[in-house]
Order: structure tokens, then sequence, then C-alpha cells
């Protein structure tokens, strides 16, 4: 069976450059670069005609969605890729003819191709989107040699598999799926809750103490 095997570590531009494409590439990111760029233009052609406190808000607006969101987002990424063991530690990626499976230690996911919503081919790497928000990211420079071959296997994969129906156990696999990761994460949370607890009963336990030395 055919299949490409390969590690990602994600760096900050990496993230930076998807979170980009998905907030300027769409309806929203146009109209507010319009409206950054239509403020610069009044600006600069009626800059005698206007008085100096309509200029700094002409000039605000111009930044607004062309220097100070990108920044914004630039240290949105950087603190994302430092605090999020998810993104900084290395994935490993198995590219095969039944979908993608991802690695992280002991954790393993898997994607069939049939549920890939959208591939977007950037010039400095590949966004497999998952959900509308959501994508796995194959930068060109962490992929290396295999980026070509990497390339044309999503292509051909994709292509097979756009009209396809999955099948009553397919649905089914997938929904058990979905159920044991919300079970995990209602674990998780019942954990971090009888923690919380133990927490305020064992500082409550101290207070009495405490309480008891002090009348003694």
């Amino acid at each position: 069976m055919r299949e490409i095997e390969f590690q990602v570590k994600l760096q900050t531009k990496d993230l930076y450059r998807f979170t980009m494409r998905h907030t300027y590439v769409s309806f929203g990111g146009v109209f507010s670069l319009l409206i950054s760029f239509g403020c610069l233009g009044i600006c600069l052609l009626n800059f005698r005609q206007l008085v100096p406190s309509t200029i700094a808000v002409l000039l605000i607006v111009a930044a607004l969605f062309t220097v100070i969101q990108p920044v914004m987002l630039y240290g949105k990424c950087a603190a994302q890729v430092k605090r999020s063991k998810d993104i900084k530690d290395e994935l490993s990626y198995i590219l095969s003819e039944e979908g993608i499976t991802v690695r992280q230690g002991e954790e393993e996911a898997r994607m069939k191709w049939y549920q890939i919503r959208k591939v977007v081919y950037g010039g400095k790497g590949i966004y497999v989107y998952l959900s509308p928000v959501r994508a796995f990211i194959f930068p060109r420079e962490s992929c290396g040699e295999t980026y070509g071959e990497i390339q044309r296997m999503i292509g051909e994969m994709v292509k097979k598999y756009r009209d396809y129906i999955p099948e009553e156990e397919e649905v089914r696999e997938e929904q058990m799926q979905e159920e044991n990761a919300s079970r995990e994460s209602g674990q998780l949370q019942e954990e971090n809750v009888s923690k919380e607890e133990w927490r305020t009963q064992e500082e409550a336990r101290m207070e009495r103490v405490q309480e008891e030395a002090k009348h003694d």
C-alpha cells in the first residue's frame, strides 16, 4: 500500500501564515482591507481640507487592519506556539490510500479522505481543512524533499473521494470515535473537578486546624 511518512514541527511563522490567510482571504477580511485602504485614500486626497482630529481617526482606521491586526495576530500565534504542547511538539504524519494518520507521542488520530473539506496550496505550505477553522498545516520547509510527493498524493486522493458517500459502518465508526473523544474529555473534566473539590476541602481543614490552634 502506498504511504508517505513525514514529520512536521510548526514554527510561529507557519501558524502566522495560516492565520493571516484564514483571516484575510474571506469576505470579512477583504471588506476590512477595503475599509482601511478607503480611509487612507480619503485622508491623502483631502489632507489639506481635513481637521487634525479627522486625519488622526482616518489614519488609525487605515492602520487597524493593515498594521495593528497583523501585529496582534503574530503575537497571538507566537504565544500559542509557546504554550500549546499540541502545536510546539513534533507531529508525525502518514498519508495512505485510507486517509491521514497523525501521531504525537502515544496519541494517534485518523482522518478519512472524504472527511477533507478543502485543500489550499499556498506558496509556503499546504492547508488541509477538516472544518472551516481547523486544518492540517504542512509547511514546505518542514516537509523537505517529500513536499512534491505529498502535494500530488493529496490532490489525487481528494479528487478520488470528492463525491464519495460513506457507508453506514463508516458513519458509525466516526460517531464512536467522537463519543470516545467526548467521554475522555468528560473524564478529564471530572478529574479536574475532583481535584478542585479535594483542594477546597483541604484548605477548609487547614483553616479549622489553625482556628483550633488559636483557641488553644
